[in-house]
């Protein structure tokens, strides 16, 4: 993996490292590395398949760069779809070719990259395409909680409006939420935070539940008499979750 990390560092280097959020996606591709390694190790997983995993979670925001270099946002419904730039990256620019990475695996890397940041995993995967599909699902979304939770890495942004009944009827029947329904800030905070009933595997549940992301975000939040029933139903969800 060592020439995979420097292939991908000479890469960011092309971008401008004293923006706040081109250093915060450099530094948010690495923890999702860690997190990915941590959840391999909770399943057992070998070497090879690990340093695989690995390698999906560095990259996976790899078209996250270009999209702020251009459009100064990470919302894809106003630029692009990340994880399929990305992919296009990777396969369609060639980039892929600079790695260290087994041809043989390229479909996977695809497959994982292109799912990462969908709503649902597209239908048609075979088990070991969803297994890393997965696997980057929770390390990135286990990674976005953490940033958000320490109100030093991503800033929540308010407002007071009540949280909207689509929003809340997806919450409590433990859904992550559509972004079709989400109608104002706070909708948007629990849209975050509902992204933790689609966790795959007991480790991501359980770094959740242990660190206290969710009382983290509950220190920080201005408005708690809006968020308070739905991070304690969060919360309850996870209390489910037991520990090894």
């Amino acid at each position: 993996m060592d020439k995979n990390y420097d292939v991908f560092d000479e890469f960011v280097m092309n971008y401008d490292m004293d923006e706040k959020m081109i250093g915060y996606k450099y530094n948010h591709s690495y923890r999702v590395v860690h997190q990915a390694e941590e959840i391999c190790r909770s399943l057992n997983m070998d070497t090879y398949e690990r340093d695989l995993a690995s390698f999906i979670a560095l990259t996976h925001d790899i078209a996250r760069f270009r999209q702020w270099t251009e459009y100064k946002t990470f919302n894809d419904a106003k630029s692009f779809d990340h994880g399929n730039m990305g992919a296009d990256i990777l396969f369609k620019e060639g980039m892929i070719k600079k790695f260290d990475v087994n041809p043989d695996d390229y479909e996977v890397i695809k497959k994982a990259i292109r799912n990462h940041n969908k709503y649902m995993v597209e239908d048609g995967l075979n088990e070991r395409e969803l297994l890393h599909a997965n696997i980057i699902r929770d390390a990135d979304k286990i990674d976005i909680i953490y940033s958000f939770s320490t109100n030093r890495l991503l800033e929540i942004e308010e407002d007071d409006a009540p949280i909207s009944e689509a929003v809340r009827e997806e919450v409590l029947s433990h859904k992550s939420v559509l972004i079709k329904n989400v109608q104002s800030k706070n909708d948007k905070i629990i849209l975050l935070l509902s992204m933790i009933f689609d966790l795959n595997f007991d480790y991501s549940k359980l770094r959740i539940k242990n660190e206290k992301y969710l009382d983290k975000w509950y220190e920080h939040l201005k408005h708690k008499d809006i968020f308070k029933e739905y991070i304690d139903e969060i919360k309850k969800y996870l209390e489910g979750v037991k520990d090894e």
